[in-house]
């Protein structure tokens, strides 16, 4: 599709199309060490659910990285969410983000968990702790949705929806904003699908650093 051609007497060129500001997703996969000790956590406590939207569960407990049990847990993850946004932002040196709200996702096989974004956030998380291959999570454009079905994707090859598979261990960075969902989850698959979300605020400067109108200190 790209380059393209104008037929038209007046362009005697082929027309481009530049592909802009790409969304920075990050994928690293957590020693399995930190995994047992959430599964150990979750078979000696009693955790209460809530429907959601889909048919999965959510957590009632909105803050289940504040347990003194998975202060490790809690800890790696927020030293990964930094490493991230220090990569994908390149923030002033005294901005850190740390971890709001936490809580966790139950899916059964039909279940899924609809097309939504974190707000009050600023990057968004999320650890597969027990999952089957099959598993995934899709990430949909964020380039404007006009009147249903006309979408920005300069290039035909750029999917409306990014698949990322949900694998065991692994955990996904984004930006808060970035719309997401899971699909019905197969009849295929083994098991309970079980994950770990978590939104994040910043501390710190934000703004120039200079001193200036435009500096906010958060703290």
């Amino acid at each position: 599709m790209l380059p393209f051609v104008i037929k038209n007497d007046y362009v005697k060129e082929s027309m481009g199309i530049v592909e802009l500001f790409p969304t920075p997703v990050g994928v690293i996969q957590i020693d399995e060490a930190l995994n047992k000790n959430i599964l150990a956590f979750l078979n000696s406590n009693k955790i209460n659910y809530q429907k959601n939207i889909g048919g999965n569960a959510i957590s009632v407990d909105e803050n289940f990285l504040d347990n003194d049990e998975l202060s490790d847990v809690k800890q790696v993850l927020t030293d990964s969410v930094n490493e991230y946004f220090k990569e994908a932002v390149n923030p002033n040196k005294d901005t850190k983000l740390y971890i709001t709200i936490s809580w966790l996702n139950v899916s059964q096989n039909g279940e899924s968990h609809h097309v939504h974004h974190h707000q009050n956030s600023i990057v968004s998380g999320v650890l597969y702790i027990d999952t089957h291959e099959e598993d995934k999570i899709s990430f949909g454009t964020p380039n404007t949705n006009m009147f249903g079905n006309l979408i920005f994707s300069g290039n035909s090859n750029v999917l409306y929806d990014w698949i990322i598979p949900a694998t065991t261990g692994r955990l996904i960075l984004f930006p808060s904003t970035l719309k997401h969902s899971v699909p019905p989850r197969p009849n295929t698959c083994k098991g309970t699908r079980i994950s770990l979300s978590f939104n994040t605020w910043i501390k710190g400067v934000i703004g120039s650093g200079s001193g200036g109108k435009d500096t906010l200190h958060l703290n």
